[in-house]
């Protein structure tokens, strides 16, 4: 229980964090704002956070259940704990308008992460609630953060003088996606992770997407891009589902 006081510790200093800071739009020279960017994420794309702050403290309290004390689940502990610790400090320097400091330890969170994704994915669900909670939680944690921390490099690229509003920074932007978007189209197949990894992520872009097409920094080439990008993630997304689907049914008698 130890493990999971520490963990629910570092998840409310995170929460405490947020809560506390001024608007996104207030820091790092209002870079971070909803229309900063061509990449900025409008607040609804950020708004998974809490949720997924929900399912880790979910899966800490679980995995400490008598049942559910696996070798998995072991193994797994130092990695969720230092994810855990850097997604604290994520959001603690990112509220100290520290947003070079941010960016180092949200790519440090994603990388642990991505090595969490991982172990878990080299793993058979021993069962279905395994799936839907430790799956889940950080997969969809993943890959959401795997946007959030891209558009979190474009802000920091515009704060340290790059012309946000040139054709050539939203060029770059347009391709950093695509290029994300069909790694992430390629592991929903390779990966049992990769569904849960792809759907995280869409869930930004999609937002991003409607923000550009919508809002007061309209950029609707950009969003045709980013909207081509989608639509592969999801046709991808949908048949690695339907395809896991049928593997998981009994086989017919």
């Amino acid at each position: 229980m130890g493990y999971a006081a520490a963990i629910l510790l570092g998840l409310g200093w995170a929460a405490w964090a947020v809560l506390s800071a001024a608007g996104l739009e207030d820091l790092a020279g209002g870079w971070l704002g909803p229309d900063a960017t061509v990449a900025s994420v409008p607040p609804i794309g950020q708004l998974p956070w809490f949720g997924l702050m929900a399912a880790v403290a979910f899966y800490a309290i679980w995995q400490c259940l008598p049942q559910e004390r696996t070798g998995q689940h072991h193994r797994l502990r130092p990695w969720v704990l230092g994810a855990v610790l850097c997604n604290a400090l994520w959001v603690a320097f990112l509220e100290r308008d520290r947003i070079g400091a941010s960016l180092s330890f949200g790519l440090l969170l994603l990388a642990l992460l991505v090595r969490i994704v991982v172990m878990v994915g080299r793993t058979a669900a021993l069962r279905q609630v395994d799936r839907w909670i430790t799956r889940a939680s950080f997969g969809l944690f993943a890959g959401w953060l795997s946007v959030i921390v891209l558009a979190e490099a474009v802000a920091f690229t515009a704060h340290s003088g790059a012309d946000a509003g040139s054709l050539m920074f939203k060029g770059a932007c347009a391709l950093a996606v695509l290029l994300l978007a069909l790694f992430l189209s390629a592991v929903s197949f390779k990966n049992p992770m990769g569904i849960y990894l792809n759907a995280g992520a869409l869930w930004v872009i999609g937002w991003i997407i409607a923000d550009r097409y919508t809002g007061q920094s309209t950029s609707p080439g950009f969003a045709t891009v980013l909207s081509v990008a989608a639509i592969l993630m999801l046709l991808c997304l949908f048949s690695a589902l339907r395809t896991r689907i049928r593997a998981l049914r009994p086989p017919s008698q």
